[in-house]
């Protein structure tokens, strides 16, 4: 008899399992894209793909030794011709829409946050599956109630322009450490070794100049091989956050979410205690650090925040910042590789300001002197737009049932910033392909000639560091570090990049790319 109700139960659980599974994965993706087929201005793929949905135009890329986000370039063009506002997407199982057109972004930014904020849903986007386990209850992932605005507002000030210039000399001290490394190594895998760098400047304005005193040398690690090994706090943190990456990207983790909430098997299981290690080493490191004026010292100072509110938005920003400059670094010294008519350019204008081969750097590379190269500033801004170092924002949820741009939008909508095609949009940018800083300078021959052709870039044209109250609040600090990394290389250092990757005019470095050039460096 108990054999027999245990049988029936199993089955009714098999039963309404396969039912589930039904809906999530093919009824409920099918139906998302259909409902938006019959609107002009908005874009639908031609084909339904289940489980992958339009994930399957990621991996057609990956097999054309294409960086994964490269169709998107193409795609563009495409609803640029069509007038395109809007783009109906599957993610894997998640149905999602895309804001491509200015007109939507505007819309979107005016209901916001009252219509359409932070997606409060952990376990749907990609990124904010990272974050659940890295920087769980962080103010970027969550909605903009006047606490969480706070806590954004206080961090902006911490990492306002007058207070991230005092940097440049940690900065530099840990560019001249990395590129002695690379030196002695000669063939260097680039991202990597720049992200491992970011991160040991980052704690330390972070956690405070002191924080790799105040602890153990290393900490266990679980790896994904079931060993352990022994890692310092910058490499820990580097590995945990490739291993997270990895995690976010399962398929398994996508289609039953509850896995990376349970954390009853591996990878989740390992990953989860990996974070919670990461979370105790840190609260360690604050609760002995003498320095005031790092991050967590400024910001607890207020007296308006929890530990585990203040824990949570440090660990984010460190996140963030050390993957997403590395890339964009990466992306500088390919493209000056590349184009090395711009390369030169930029050298002259350093010359200028005594920032040459073997000048005394330290006093060469100010933030003052920084600030007179206008030049530099726009291969920053040349290389943030060509290959951004996220294809799309956070997502975003519709709070209300509400319209964009004449479409219907239901409560419950899961929406996201495209990045990658309006940042390439050949209506906004003249030869949107090529690596050309001086698109960026309104005194220069090539923006002429843009606006004469009728490419005008406005402030919807760039969206790198996102828009509205939810911008990234790390952009001034990425910025002074790129252009600290790229003053520093470009005089210190002779590199050369594979033949190979230099004539791959597909290739690109943003999070999650499987490209990761070597330099041979001297």
């Amino acid at each position: 008899f108990c054999i027999g109700v245990v049988f029936k139960g199993l089955t009714y659980l098999a039963v309404a399992l396969i039912i589930y599974m039904v809906y999530q994965v093919l009824y409920k993706p099918w139906r998302f894209r259909q409902r938006y087929k019959g609107y002009a201005n908005v874009h639908v793929s031609p084909k339904f793909i289940p489980v992958l949905g339009d994930i399957s135009f990621f991996i057609q890329d990956i097999k054309q030794n294409r960086v994964f986000y490269d169709h998107l370039k193409d795609l563009q063009v495409e609803m640029t011709k069509k007038n395109t506002d809007l783009k109906a997407e599957t993610i894997g199982i998640d149905p999602v829409i895309g804001i491509v057109s200015h007109k939507a972004l505007k819309e979107v930014l005016d209901q916001s946050p009252k219509k359409i904020d932070r997606a409060d849903i952990d376990n749907t986007d990609f990124l904010k599956r990272a974050l659940l386990k890295m920087a769980y209850g962080c103010y970027l992932n969550s909605p903009s109630t006047s606490r969480t605005m706070k806590r954004r507002k206080a961090t902006n000030k911490v990492f306002g322009v007058n207070r991230i210039s005092k940097h440049v000399p940690l900065i530099l001290q840990n560019a001249q450490r990395i590129l002695k490394q690379m030196k002695k190594q000669g063939n260097v895998e680039i991202k990597p070794t720049i992200a491992l760098c970011l991160n040991r400047i980052l704690m330390n304005i972070l956690l405070g100049n002191d924080f790799e005193t105040k602890i153990d040398a290393t900490h266990q690690y679980l790896c994904n091989d079931g060993t352990t090994k022994q890692l310092d706090i910058c490499n820990f943190f580097a590995r945990f956050t490739c291993d997270m990456t990895d995690e976010a990207g399962n398929l398994l983790t996508i289609l039953f979410p509850i896995l990376n909430v349970t954390n009853i098997v591996n990878p989740w299981r390992r990953n989860h205690q990996n974070g919670v290690t990461i979370r105790k080493v840190m609260k360690r490191i604050i609760a002995k650090s003498e320095d005031k004026d790092s991050f967590w010292s400024q910001i607890s100072q207020l007296n308006e925040f929890s530990e585990e509110e203040i824990l949570s938005d440090l660990i984010l920003i460190l996140t963030a910042a050390s993957e997403t400059s590395s890339n964009s670094l990466t992306a500088i010294l390919y493209y000056l590789k590349k184009f090395p008519e711009v390369k030169e350019k930029l050298m002259k204008e350093l010359e200028k300001i005594n920032i040459v081969p073997g000048c005394d750097f330290e006093n060469a590379i100010t933030a003052d002197n920084l600030q007179e190269c206008d030049y530099l500033a726009n291969v920053v801004r040349e290389a943030l737009r060509i290959d951004p170092p996220v294809s799309h924002s956070l997502w975003y949820q519709v709070y209300e049932d509400t319209q964009i741009c004449g479409v219907p939008i239901d409560k419950g909508t899961i929406l996201r910033q495209e990045v990658v095609g309006p940042n390439n949009d050949p209506n906004d940018w003249l030869d949107p392909h090529v690596f050309e800083p001086d698109r960026h300078n309104p005194d220069s021959e090539f923006y002429k000639k843009s606006q004469q052709a009728g490419k005008i870039a406005n402030a919807y044209s760039k969206r790198t560091f996102g828009h509205g109250a939810r911008a990234c609040p790390g952009a001034l600090l990425a910025s002074l570090e790129l252009k600290v990394f790229t003053a520093f290389f470009l005089t210190q250092m002779e590199y050369e990049v594979a033949k190979e990757d230099l004539e791959n005019d597909h290739i690109g470095f943003g999070i999650g790319s499987l490209f990761s050039p070597k330099l041979t460096v001297s």
